[in-house]
């Protein structure tokens, strides 16, 4: 029947009461999704804003040669990174750019949500729904990423009990990364056979 309303696994007509309180049900539903995620996303942009132009361990307050800290044969200009200009580490170097790319992705990311929520982006579709919780799954740990590099950054080496809870805790996130991502591609994969199977019922 065209038109129907289906709630709760029953039918409701059209126009009807229920009908109408279902659809405003739904409405306000997908607000508040779009506001929760126009907040989230703003929150991850403005601290992704935030630790990439102040990096951990600071900034070169004034041009720096290689006696007073800078890397050999180098000249560290004001404004820099003093983890990412100040030795001749490659380890280090190699820290600060994933840390940079990862709070590139993450801001990147957020930005994209808050112009799609402008933009007027259908919530009601499913597809479009999955998407801008990916995109904001990958900024959020992105973000977590970036928080980790930090501290092994800024605690290097890190010894003992302190090593522990940080490997511990990078490997929870990462378990709840490949976790998520597992149940979002299985949800994605039952909607399209859904999607399959209808449209060869209705052939």
């Amino acid at each position: 029947m065209e038109g129907v309303v289906v709630q709760n696994g029953g039918q409701v007509l059209p126009g009807s009461w229920a009908a109408n309180r279902y659809e405003n049900n739904q409405g306000n539903y997908l607000e508040q999704i779009r506001g929760s995620l126009m907040v989230v996303a703003t929150v991850i942009g403005s601290l992704t804003f935030q630790i990439a132009i102040n990096p951990p361990g600071g900034v070169w307050q004034s041009n720096t040669k290689p006696e007073d800290g800078c890397a050999p044969n180098k000249i560290c200009k004001a404004g820099t990174s003093v983890l990412a200009f100040g030795d001749n580490d490659s380890n280090h170097k190699f820290k600060y750019e994933l840390f940079i790319l990862l709070c590139t992705i993450s801001f990147s990311a957020s930005q994209t949500i808050i112009v799609l929520l402008i933009c007027g982006f259908p919530l009601r579709n499913k597809f479009f729904m999955w998407l801008l919780i990916i995109v904001t799954c990958v900024s959020v740990f992105c973000t977590v990423g970036a928080y980790v590099i930090s501290i092994w950054m800024i605690l290097d080496p890190l010894d003992g009990t302190l090593y522990h809870i940080v490997l511990y805790y990078g490997y929870f996130w990462g378990t709840l990364i490949v976790l998520l991502v597992f149940i979002l591609f299985c949800r994605f994969v039952i909607w399209l056979l859904k999607k399959f199977f209808r449209f060869l019922c209705c052939c």
